[in-house]
């Protein structure tokens, strides 16, 4: 019976660790942050929140596909970029923006990264509900026949 009660405390412990993923890009500063060198990378399990943008995801699709053209005018081109940046503590963009995987062309990422920039109301990270973190937000987009999708 005490083995038994041994091993359910250990289990118990290690089942509760609560760690966080602090992350930095090798060559990126996050130049609006409130706690530097401290971005998380928050994965939304457990008692965690990711920051996001108050704009609906169809919005900015929408605005997206409107404002970059090279998807349009390039209908056979495809390919899969992702764009990093962070989100401040106070819910507004925190720089730090760079490209995780390039779309093969240089035009189309600088107006991918340019459009991003323009999303500027963003609910904060949270960590247990509460407390508002810097954390980072990635944007993984596919582009195909002529339209970007998220």
């Amino acid at each position: 019976m005490k083995r038994i009660i041994q091993v359910i405390f250990f289990l118990s412990i290690s089942c509760y660790s609560y760690s966080q993923f602090i992350l930095s890009a090798e060559g990126v500063t996050a130049d609006n942050v409130c706690t530097p060198n401290t971005v998380c990378f928050l994965t939304g399990l457990r008692n965690e929140s990711r920051a996001r943008p108050v704009e609906s995801m169809e919005v900015i699709q929408k605005r997206l596909n409107e404002t970059v053209s090279f998807a349009r005018s390039n209908p056979s081109f495809e390919a899969s970029p992702a764009i990093q940046f962070a989100v401040n503590c106070r819910g507004e963009i925190g720089g730090g923006f760079h490209i995780v995987t390039k779309s093969g062309n240089d035009e189309l990422d600088k107006e991918l990264m340019d459009f991003f920039k323009t999303i500027k109301e963003w609910n904060a990270g949270r960590i247990n509900r509460r407390r508002t973190v810097d954390s980072w937000y990635m944007w993984r987009l596919e582009i195909k026949d002529g339209n970007i999708t998220f």
